[in-house]
């Protein structure tokens, strides 16, 4: 097997451990990474036993050391700025105030809904209150209603948000890392 089917194969498996793990994890399902993960190390173990063995020249070596270094670089003071943005991001969250609602099914078959906005980082309580908004009909609102009840829909889903902006970051910050190091070892490979 060539270097560059195993690694191949050891990316998938690790994309497929890793889509394992989340999915579990969201359903609740923890025997799943207990038993995914050291498959997957084994899968990726037996698969490397299975590489051909190629002395690489001092050629080799050199550009394979420099570009490392280029790359570790560029990649400790991006992920310096990607780590101050972020946490100031998680900082941040803290300061949106608190949005609770309500539903009530009216009478006539109507839905209605009260939506409260209570101050930032605050326990919702009558002392806490900024603004009350009731809307007597959800199928039919004017526009102030329907802006307060995007707002208290949006808030709904902002924990999944910050999950899915924690996993594009890792994500996009594993491509930025493979991309650095292709594009120094290439340089170095032309220039030596």
């Amino acid at each position: 097997m060539k270097r560059l089917t195993y690694l191949t194969c050891s990316l998938i498996v690790a994309c497929m451990v890793a889509a394992m793990v989340g999915w579990s994890m969201a359903a609740g399902n923890f025997l799943i990474p207990v038993i995914a993960i050291p498959l997957g190390i084994i899968v990726v173990l037996a698969c490397r036993a299975q590489v051909d063995t190629v002395i690489a020249d001092e050629r080799e070596n050199r550009i394979r050391s420099k570009a490392a270094l280029r790359t570790l670089e560029v990649i400790v003071i991006g992920g310096a700025i990607a780590t101050i943005i972020l946490y100031s991001y998680v900082v941040s969250v803290p300061l949106t105030p608190v949005i609770t609602g309500k539903l009530f099914i009216n009478d006539d078959g109507t839905q209605s809904m009260t939506i409260a906005e209570y101050k930032a980082g605050s326990v919702p309580g009558p002392g806490t209150l900024i603004r009350s908004t009731t809307i007597k009909n959800l199928n039919a609102m004017n526009e102030t209603e329907a802006m307060t009840y995007c707002t208290y829909v949006r808030e709904g889903f902002s924990e999944n948000e910050r999950k899915g902006l924690a996993g594009m970051t890792i994500g996009f910050g594993l491509v930025a890392l493979l991309a650095t190091f292709g594009a120094f070892y290439l340089y170095y490979n032309r220039k030596y």
